[in-house]
Formats: structure tokens, sequence, C-alpha cells
């Protein structure tokens, strides 16, 4: 706890070092790297995977919410187009001459106030509904004869609403300590609206990274050892399973049925892996080295990387759309429908 009290300074960071007292932005190399990387790259993959996303919840929406599958889907389209929205809104924000415009507010604390812990909170759902898939795919292949009292509709509604409703109580802590406020501001001589924080934020704050610490690594690692036995028991099981569903155009049917919707959730389980590695890494090296964070001693590298994670983000929240035309067919039937009947 001693260690993770060093974020406190992040709300001193904020008031004192804001890009808004600089009204100018440097052109720099590293000004260049911005702009092609969060405000070019990254919008765009953010406005596609918005028009992606927004189909996903239509698609799933018309197949139907009578499956595990395609409500967890249904749900975590819902939880990356927020999370690309947000995204978003930190390109804008973090935008190297956004402060050109003179506007009465300091922007880092602008986004820091309105969405950065919620962005938090909503990778932590799609890393939690995909623990949930997962874990449902192994299930049916651990106990294929039970799979349909163990996971119903009914109980995977209730577990979809739980894992929201748990991640995003984890921000009361923090909002309830943070606010924006107006206040004098030498460099621009004016007043203008930014970061504030109530007594107790000393005691919020090492509360609230620790629990996005904990809550990040332990549904990563299930991921990872759940898609591992996911593939492991898929490979052991799948001729017993060929064996014994009847005739051989059935067994045919159910081999292949069956295989894709392993294999889609798997392709679905390794996008959120890879693009969860930085994000995992970073917030296990804040925890054990608190000069790499927002008010340390390694603040700059702290926020370029950030910076560079947003791109993963970005990208396995715009991404989902082309796993699932390319490896669900009924996906891709219903999708070409919909298309059709825009046209």
């Amino acid at each position: 706890m001693h260690n993770i009290s060093h974020l406190v300074e992040h709300e001193n960071y904020l008031q004192d070092n804001s890009r808004s007292d600089k009204i100018t932005a440097e052109i720099s190399p590293w000004t260049i790297v911005i702009l092609l990387n969060n405000v070019c790259v990254s919008s765009l993959f953010g406005l596609a995977g918005i028009v992606g996303n927004i189909f996903n919840v239509i698609v799933f929406a018309h197949q139907g919410l009578k499956s595990s599958i395609n409500i967890c889907l249904f749900s975590m389209a819902i939880s990356d187009t927020v999370t690309v929205l947000i995204l978003e809104w930190a390109n804008i924000c973090f935008n190297p001459f956004i402060d050109n415009l003179r506007a009465p507010v300091i922007f880092s604390d602008l986004y820091y106030v309105s969405a950065a812990w919620l962005a938090g909170s909503t990778y932590r759902i799609t890393l939690y509904l995909t623990v949930y898939i997962t874990a449902e795919r192994c299930l049916c292949i651990l106990f294929p004869l039970k799979i349909k009292t163990l996971v119903t509709p009914r109980k995977t509604k209730f577990i979809v609403v739980m894992i929201n409703v748990a991640n995003l109580i984890t921000l009361i802590p923090e909002y309830s300590t943070v606010y924006l406020s107006w206040r004098f501001n030498e460099a621009r001589n004016e007043t203008i609206l930014g970061l504030a924080a109530r007594s107790n934020r000393a005691e919020t704050l090492p509360i609230t990274f620790l629990t996005h610490v904990v809550l990040v690594v332990v549904g990563f690692i299930s991921v990872v050892v759940l898609t591992f036995i996911l593939v492991v028991h898929l490979r052991r099981q799948t001729q017993w399973r060929i064996q014994s569903s009847g005739d051989r155009k059935r067994r045919a049917a159910y081999s292949l049925r069956e295989r894709k919707s392993e294999v889609l959730v798997v392709m679905v389980a390794a996008s959120v892996v890879i693009s969860y590695i930085p994000l995992t890494c970073v917030s296990l090296v804040t925890v054990f080295m608190p000069d790499f964070s927002i008010g340390g001693q390694l603040s700059d590298i702290f926020v370029k990387i950030w910076i560079t994670i947003y791109i993963f983000g970005m990208t396995n929240a715009s991404s989902n759309i082309i796993i699932y035309y390319r490896m669900n067919s009924k996906f891709k039937r219903s999708f070409q429908e919909l298309i059709c009947s825009v046209k």
C-alpha cells in the first residue's frame, strides 16, 4: 500500500502539468507519432469499430438472445461500442493541438473525470465476458450431457448483468472523490475547468487502482487458462462425441457445428489475450514501480506507453466483426441479409 500511494500524485500532475498550460503544441517527433497513431490510425479504426459493433448488436439481436453465446457476444458488442467511443474521446482530448482552441477547460482533466476509469471498466467487462464464454465452452466439452441444465439463457443473462454491475461498482470510490471545478490558471490568466479532489483522495485511489489491477490480472489469467483447457479437451473429446452422435451425416454435421463454435470462441479469446497483454503488463509494472505512473518520475514514459496501448484496445474492440463474419456462418448469413435489406 505504501508503494501504490505514490499514485495519489496523479491529481497534482494533472493540475500542475496540464497540457492546457501550453497554448501551442511543440512540433516534435513524439507529437508526430501521436498525430499518426491516435489522431489518424486509431481514430479511423474507431470509426470502423463503431459501425462494426452496431452491426454486431443488430445481427445478434435479430438472431435472438436465446443461446448463451449469443447473449454474451451481444453484450460484448455493446461493451466494445462504449470502449471505442471512449477511446475516440481520448483521441480528441489528447490531440497535441486541441489546447489551441483556448476552450475554458483542461482536456486531460476532462477526460480523466468523464471517461478514464470508465474505459478501464469496459475493458474489464469485455474481459470477463470472454472468461464466461470460454468457461461455458469448456463445460460443453467436459459435461456434454449436463450442459443444458448447467448453463441456461436465464443464468447467462443474470451473470452478464452481474459482470456489468460488479465492474461499474468499482468506479464508486474514485468518482466519490474527484470532480471538475473552476480554478484560476496563471499561464492562461483565466478561470478554467479542471480536476479537483476531496480530502479522502489519498485513501480511495490505492483501493481503486489495486482493484483494477487485481481484476485485470485474474481475468487475463483465467482467459489464458480456460482457452488452453478448451483447446486440449476439444482435441481429446472430438472423436468420442462424433462416435456417439448417430449416423454418418449427423456425425459430420455435429462435428462441424461444434468445431466452428469452439474455434470461434478460441479466436475471440485469442484476440482478447493478445490485446490485453500490454494492459496487464503495464498495470503490474505500476504496482511494483510506483514511479511508473502519471505522477511519478517516469510519468512521461508512462503516458507514451498508455497512448500506444490505446491502439491495442481499439483494435480488439473493432475487429470482432471480422472474426464473427469469417468463423460463424449463421452470423455471416444474417449480416448479408441485413446489408441486402438496407440496400
